[in-house]
């Protein structure tokens, strides 16, 4: 599957690449690391331009998108998926320990987000752990849809019951876990996003943050 010439043309419409942005990730990943099995594999849904990939620890990364001319962005270290996410996953079950998706599942309609969350039950080992940030629309519901790929509105609370009924266990859950988006004038430095995400109270925030634990074994 190849992506439509609206999906090709995305990343130059509304997510251009921007080197600045590395000192925020790196930030973002120390922030989650805690939550990432660093002797175990890594996959990422929707890797874009590979800024988390960069910066987390783990014994192996993978890395899924639809579209073949990001990876050039990519650390070498990362093996690429190039594939629909809708596509089974080609990764043996109870493979990976660490699943991540950031802004990702907003793209997809509720059935293709549950056909993609049971394969990731599938490729998860019992006890691993899918790390999930993303637009909160109870936060920014006047910005949701300026960004024409989105489908599906979740706040927080929506989405931890959305992974509940598949089984999922969350663990943990920020409904104010980041600005909405990177694309603005402020500031990227990495010391300034590790003092944001230390903050009891994150004004400005935008998307929520949850971490779940595979469901064990039918």
């Amino acid at each position: 599957m190849t992506p439509s010439s609206a999906e090709s043309l995305y990343h130059q419409v509304r997510f251009t690449y921007d080197p600045g942005r590395a000192p925020v990730w790196h930030a973002i990943c120390r922030c989650l690391q805690p939550h990432v099995a660093e002797n175990e594999a890594l996959l990422e849904l929707g890797t874009g331009y590979g800024e988390f990939l960069r910066f987390i620890r783990a014994r192996e990364k993978w890395g899924l998108d639809l579209n073949r001319d990001l990876v050039r962005y990519w650390p070498p270290e990362v093996r690429p998926l190039i594939q629909s996410a809708l596509a089974p996953l080609p990764l043996e079950s109870g493979s990976v320990g660490t699943v991540v998706a950031s802004n990702f599942f907003e793209h997809f309609t509720i059935p293709d987000g549950e056909s993609i969350l049971r394969e990731v039950a599938r490729v998860l080992r019992p006890g691993g752990r899918l790390i999930v940030v993303q637009p909160n629309f109870r936060l920014e519901p006047r910005r949701f849809f300026d960004d024409f790929t989105h489908k599906t509105p979740f706040t927080d609370a929506g989405f931890t019951d959305f992974l509940r009924s598949l089984g999922f266990r969350v663990l943990h859950s920020e409904p104010r876990f980041l600005p909405f988006s990177m694309n603005s004038r402020l500031p990227k430095w990495g010391w300034l996003v590790d003092l944001y995400l230390a903050l009891p109270y994150r004004p400005l925030a935008g998307q929520f943050l949850v971490v779940a634990e595979a469901p064990p074994r039918s």
